[in-house]
């Protein structure tokens, strides 16, 4: 069965011989159970419990998505998008079990109180499901623009994924509202992203690993954790990155949200004092303030970021300082306390320079306080410029 192949696409890290679908909803041809196929995949919380795997089908415009998550014999699980993350006036595809433990899919919308419509149109196609244990893994199709009034358009950019779940038998879902879930959450994430073939790197090109080192993640909502790294004496003379990704931890996958490496700019010969600990922390040395200059960052659902094959980003040389910062925003809503973290970000570095130097340019608003909207405001404009006089000038 093609829904099947798809399931043993998507999943082909775990063995589903002994799954039993129940439902085959539609059996049209699915353009992505054969061949090689690029898939994604992002938690859906920080215990990585719940998943998202995607695959897309650009000429079709169509997205094939898999959801894995643990459900009571008659739970509920709905999936969707919203334009702000909220659970309000979202648009979801709703799996759930009825009383008489009959399965349902649907196609709903909620209100601006978070009350559930189903959809006179449903977008929400190709449904099929298994269960494995105490896990539930359905998978479904959906048009970028279904062209249906009130329906979300999966575009470039950010996609914010709103979840609900909850585990008492429903007798109708109309009416039902998302406040009753007894959890919920929001992923942001890429949903159109790049499917071609990652180029081939250079030959003799090397990797350098920039990771944590057994950090206990607090076990607070948000932490921005800061560790200085010294790079390896090679780069004393001048190389290229022609390439970086994420390391990250299976057991953390929930919790990381994003990372950057910043350069310390300072002489070459200057000594950065050691540091590991919170970004913010009072006791965190002046000295290591320098580190600043943006040479990789990676956000959750990323994939790995190659250079043009004419280009890559300068490290390295005689006046090049060694010591950089990695920086990693740790997302712990669930505020767990058992997390041991070592992820981190690898480069890919040559000594064949390419004819290009390329660099990195930060566009957007700071993290201070000054960008907060004080209380009581109806309308806080905030403007950035980006003037000539700054885009002529080469570091």
């Amino acid at each position: 069965m093609l829904q099947s192949l798809f399931i043993l696409l998507l999943y082909a890290t775990r063995s589903l011989a002994h799954f039993h679908p129940h439902v085959h909803a539609n059996q049209q041809t699915h353009p992505y159970t054969h061949g090689k196929t690029k898939t994604f995949q992002v938690p859906l919380d920080g215990s990585s419990n719940a998943t998202l795997r995607w695959a897309l089908n650009y000429p079709q415009e169509k997205v094939f998505l898999a959801v894995r998550t643990p459900l009571s014999e008659k739970g509920w699980f709905g999936i969707g998008f919203s334009d702000y993350g909220e659970l309000t006036d979202a648009d979801l595809c709703f799996f759930w079990i009825d009383f008489k433990e009959r399965v349902h899919f649907e196609d709903v919308h909620t209100d601006e109180e978070g009350r559930i419509f189903v959809d006179e149109q449903n977008d929400c196609l190709n449904f099929d499901f298994a269960r494995e244990g105490e896990d539930i893994l359905f998978f479904y199709t959906r048009k970028f623009d279904t062209c249906d009034s009130g329906d979300y358009v999966i575009e470039e950019g950010t996609t914010h994924i709103v979840w609900v779940k909850g585990s008492s038998p429903l007798f109708k879902l109309e009416g039902l509202n998302v406040a009753e879930a007894e959890k919920s959450g929001m992923q942001r994430t890429q949903l159109l992203k790049n499917i071609n073939a990652d180029p081939d790197l250079d030959a003799g090109s090397w990797p350098v690993k920039i990771l944590n080192s057994q950090v206990k993640v607090p076990d607070v909502e948000t932490t921005y954790w800061c560790t200085l790294h010294k790079l390896p004496e090679e780069l004393r003379e001048k190389h290229h990155i022609i390439a970086y990704e994420a390391v990250i931890e299976p057991s953390s996958e929930g919790i990381v949200h994003h990372m950057e490496v910043f350069h310390c700019v300072a002489g070459p010969g200057d000594e950065i004092p050691d540091y590991a600990g919170s970004c913010s922390d009072f006791e965190r040395p002046e000295k290591t303030k320098v580190c600043k200059k943006v040479i990789a960052a990676w956000a959750m659902g990323a994939t790995p970021f190659f250079y043009p094959k004419e280009a890559g980003l300068p490290i390295g040389g005689p006046d090049y300082n060694l010591y950089v910062m990695l920086e990693v925003h740790y997302h712990n809503p669930d505020r767990r306390a058992d997390v041991i973290d070592s992820s981190g970000i690898q480069l890919t570095l040559t000594s064949r320079l390419r004819p290009y130097d390329a660099g990195v340019m930060e566009l957007g608003l700071e993290y201070t306080n000054k960008m907060a909207i004080p209380p009581q405001q109806s309308y806080f404009p905030l403007t950035g410029f980006c003037v000539p006089e700054c885009t002529a000038v080469v570091s």
